[in-house]
């Protein structure tokens, strides 16, 4: 499959690129970003490693072709030099190996604008399919054809979580922080398309099974 007519077509950030994300499996995950609005900054760690290659850029701090593995605890924003200038884009795939152990994690993190301190942190279990520890109704329903991608989930749960008041007001000095920009990452929309994409084909199986099919 072209990356490139994947991440043309794709709605969030770190949408993986082909329907495999099982134990072991190597999960390729796109994310574009562009100039003319803002994006927020927020911290991802992982216990597993990622892998950055940029698929094309202009005035970002990536450049087509480099490839850089990340830190196991890292900042994310959009990488652009300038957010302001709508000409300003970047395009990478973030590749991460499924453990086959009990025990994957990941964490989104928020600081105060105002102290800097870290105000919110949503930890998550991530297990895959097929590890120890992969719980099949956490992210979806057991019955789930397309299961919801672990990061996806998390992520739009931070979200909801940090644009809350009580997210966004900082406990150590008491500043409210700004939202985080919704729209240029968007996982709260992937996670409800595949939602509904799943009630659908049961209802469609359902349909299918009183026609006798």
């Amino acid at each position: 499959m072209n990356v490139y007519e994947r991440i043309s077509k794709q709605v969030a950030q770190l949408v993986p690129i082909f329907p495999y994300d099982d134990a072991g499996a190597v999960v390729p995950c796109a994310a574009i970003m562009w100039g003319g609005r803002e994006h927020g900054h927020y911290f991802h760690w992982n216990t597993v490693s990622e892998v950055v290659v940029c698929w094309g850029s202009n005035e970002a701090m990536l450049t087509t072709g480099q490839i850089m593995a990340t830190q196991k605890y890292h900042g994310v924003n959009s990488f652009l030099k300038d957010e302001t200038n709508p000409d300003a884009y970047v395009m990478v795939t973030v590749t991460q190996r499924q453990s086959t152990e009990a025990g994957q994690r990941e964490a989104m993190v928020a600081k105060c604008q105002g102290c800097k301190k870290e105000m919110l942190r949503h930890e998550y279990a991530a297990g895959p399919h097929g590890a120890p520890d992969f719980d099949p109704e956490r992210f979806g329903r057991a019955d789930d054809v397309f299961r919801q991608f672990s990061t996806q989930v998390g992520s739009s749960e931070f979200a909801d979580m940090r644009n809350s008041d009580e997210g966004r007001t900082c406990s150590e000095c008491g500043y409210v922080n700004a939202p985080l920009p919704i729209d240029p990452w968007n996982w709260g929309r992937q996670v409800q398309q595949t939602r509904l994409v799943n009630s659908g084909f049961h209802a469609m199986r359902v349909l299918a099974e009183k026609a006798g099919a």
